[in-house]
């Protein structure tokens, strides 16, 4: 029968409390040693087991790469190999995946702790399974790329010709999609005319009155010629301000008809 001492008692107890306690923070917790060759795993809690589907007995006194995969980026792997060389905390991102094969993204958050009755560091590494999120802000981000292409609609009407529907307010980051978006089609449509219609504009304002300029710029030196629709009296006296599109030889009508009418009077000539 052993005997113990109320010291030797009490760091037992106070060891059980922690395993305890870390055994039930809701994250995976895994410890590596450094000092062995490889940097294996030492300790695992629950919350690792359930995140992995790894039991302890699988992973104990191997190095924690088991859980990468080809998919994996190398960039934050190089991220982690630099902070274990230089002992400095981080937190990254990376594809993981589970013992069954399935992926997932993992928070990890790497700590050096020394522990100073072992005088040595340990790899206390904090593992928290963020796919939701992952997921949403990818599909945030889709639908943002999405929503973007479809404010810069160019449709192709007839050979050499395509029509620009501006709609609702234009800023700095607007302005460049459309002249990226204009430069490309053109490049590869070969236009001779592209119609800026402006019947869904409110109102008009500094950032149109820089996106017509430099419209018009850009197609000047590709060949094509720009022409506005939708411009109502409304919109001219609004714009009065900030432009003389005159000055520019830049035709306009109020319709897109009207527009592609002239159009077709050009080509006859």
């Amino acid at each position: 029968m052993d005997y113990y001492s109320l010291d030797e008692l009490e760091v037992m107890q106070q060891n059980d409390f922690i395993r305890a306690a870390v055994d039930r923070v809701g994250v995976g917790v895994v410890i590596a040693d450094p000092e062995q060759e490889d940097t294996p795993v030492v300790y695992v809690n629950k919350g690792f087991e359930e995140l992995t589907g790894y039991e302890a007995k699988d992973v104990l006194g191997r190095n924690c790469r088991f859980l990468q995969g080809e998919d994996t980026e190398s960039e934050n792997l190089d991220k982690i190999r630099d902070a274990l060389k230089s002992k400095e905390n981080m937190k990254v991102e990376l594809r993981n995946y589970r013992k069954d094969g399935s992926e997932f993204w993992n928070e990890l958050q790497i700590y050096t702790v020394f522990i100073e009755k072992l005088n040595q560091d340990f790899f206390v590494g904090v593992q928290q399974d963020v796919t939701k999120r992952v997921e949403a802000e990818r599909l945030v981000g889709h639908y943002s790329t999405e929503v973007k292409r479809l404010s810069t609609p160019i449709v192709p009407v007839e050979d050499g010709v395509s029509i620009l529907p501006l709609i609702g307010n234009v800023d700095d980051e607007r302005l460049q999609q459309m002249l990226d978006a204009v430069s490309n089609h053109v490049q590869e449509e070969k236009e001779d005319y592209l119609i800026l219609d402006l019947s869904g504009v409110s109102f008009f304002n500094e950032e149109i009155h820089i996106g017509i300029y430099q419209l018009n710029q850009l197609l000047n030196l590709m060949g094509t010629t720009l022409i506005l629709s939708g411009v109502t009296p409304k919109f001219a006296m609004g714009s009065t301000p900030y432009a003389n599109f005159s000055e520019l030889s830049l035709r306009s009508y109020t319709s897109v008809r009207q527009a592609l009418e002239r159009i077709r009077n050009d080509i006859q000539i």
